[in-house]
């Protein structure tokens, strides 16, 4: 572990975290999104004109429509590409978490669980919406400030600390791993930095807490976790859930939006007080719960399933763009073996770029799906997802792309899991045609032959 003299050394003035210097407020977010929502002909409006002359509909507190970066940052508007900053309006959409909010009582304790569930999901990077500096930073703020302070209660008894403090160890870690090493810093009483004036003037990480939730509590000098949350909080989610694992798979703005975008179902409130009862019991599991992406299973239907369940109308398809270009995360199970991640909205994205279209067979039926209402279609990674390691080593390829999935239909998808060698060969020699050009374009020079081996097809010689 670094001394806090070697931390304190490499602290600049764009350290912390921060959050727009507009307003924090969940609330007033859902506003403007609800207003967002209701834009006729998105596409083509003036939005800056209409957000100016409807503001008042729902009583948002400014005519500036730049308000919109705020839902977007809580995960109630798409935002496309996910970390640049500044946004093309016009060409994003209301999430499914807002349409999940806008179904509920405002306020009430459904719109106030919805609610802790985003203020969770928020991660460094995503919401400091700045170029550069950024890029390593995988904290989820929230998630990693509770741990801080939960862990020097346990380990030292201190159960206020002063914000100096939370500025400088808290407030400038790049990845979960640091939570011990913030806890050793500030039970130690080391210096605050010499940037503590400019992290305070800058972040307004802090207040998007205090403003959102009661988690925390604080004063003019100090903060500390609310008592009356302490013990739900980490009883109900931080031993529920596999945090370790969440902040290893968010490492692609596809696979974050996914997950900041649709219900996880933390079914936690940091909100509403918490009844004596839920605050002494200790959720019970044998093994903490993955969250987020999906993983799939060897007959897909988990993956399949969770395709269809998007809607058009709540993605933004560039976000799938460069999807390739980041590591594959495998995790390794005692009895199922290796699986691998798998982001649904990749499929989804696949799908609709070929029009809900069979790309075997343009003129094959199917059926018109009961949750989107398009006809049915279903996502086929044509290179194998199961090989995903093995061509990450090769090609330095993320297979979980948009270049590499298919749009089939049920009887297609069957004959790549369920037909004989030859019709599997058949399939692969149609499909490679129409891939071609996609795998061109991202640099992937897989041959036709590799793939038919990875199906465990054998490839006649040529004759010399």
């Amino acid at each position: 572990m670094k001394t806090s003299e070697e931390k304190l050394k490499e602290l600049t003035d764009d350290s912390v975290w921060v959050f727009t210097k507009q307003d924090t407020n969940f609330d007033e977010a859902f506003k403007a999104a609800k207003l967002f929502a209701e834009i006729p002909n998105k596409e083509s409006v003036n939005i800056e004109d209409y957000f100016t002359r409807h503001h008042a509909r729902y009583g948002i507190n400014t005519d500036r429509h730049r308000i919109l970066v705020i839902p977007q940052f809580y995960g109630l508007i798409t935002k496309t590409p996910f970390f640049e900053r500044g946004s093309q309006y016009n060409n994003e959409n209301p999430t499914a978490v807002f349409e999940a909010l806008n179904a509920c009582e405002f306020q009430g304790k459904q719109y106030n669980q919805i609610k802790s569930e985003q203020l969770l999901k928020l991660k460094i990077r995503a919401i400091i919406d700045t170029a550069d500096n950024n890029k390593d930073w995988h904290v989820l703020p929230l998630v990693f400030s509770f741990s801080v302070l939960r862990k020097l209660k346990e380990k030292y008894g201190i159960t206020r600390i002063s914000k100096d403090a939370f500025f400088t160890y808290v407030m400038t870690c790049k990845s979960f791993e640091e939570v011990d090493e913030a806890v050793e810093f500030i039970a130690q009483k080391a210096p605050i930095t010499k940037h503590i004036a400019r992290y305070k003037d800058r972040s307004r990480v802090l207040t998007s807490f205090l403003n959102n939730c009661n988690l925390f509590i604080a004063d003019s000098s100090d903060i500390a976790l609310n008592p009356a949350f302490d013990d739900y909080f980490h009883n109900n989610f931080i031993s529920k859930y596999d945090l370790d694992d969440l902040h290893t798979q968010l490492l692609r703005d596809v696979d974050y939006s996914y997950f900041l975008y649709n219900i996880q179902n933390f079914n936690i409130n940091i909100i509403d007080a918490p009844t004596v009862a839920q605050n002494i019991t200790k959720v019970s599991t044998q093994e903490k719960i993955v969250v987020s992406p999906v993983i799939e299973d060897d007959d897909e239907s988990e993956y399949v399933a969770k395709v269809d369940d998007i809607k058009e109308s709540n993605i933004n398809e560039d976000v799938a763009n460069e999807a390739h270009r980041i590591a594959p995360i495998t995790i390794d199970g005692v009895q199922v073996g290796r699986r691998f991640i798998t982001n649904p909205l990749l499929g989804k994205i696949a799908i609709k770029k070929a029009y809900y279209c069979c790309e075997k067979d343009v003129d094959h039926k199917t059926f018109k799906s009961k949750k989107t209402n398009k006809d049915y279609m279903e996502a086929h990674h044509l290179v194998p997802i199961c090989f995903q390691q093995l061509i990450w080593d090769k090609y330095k390829i993320n297979i979980d792309c948009v270049e590499n999935i298919v749009s089939l239909c049920p009887t297609c998808h069957k004959a790549f899991h369920y037909g004989t060698k030859e019709v599997q060969s058949f399939m692969i020699e149609d499909l490679f045609k129409k891939c071609a050009a996609k795998y061109k374009s991202i640099g992937f020079k897989i041959t036709l032959e590799e793939i038919k081996h990875l199906y465990s097809i054998a490839t006649q010689k040529k004759e010399s």
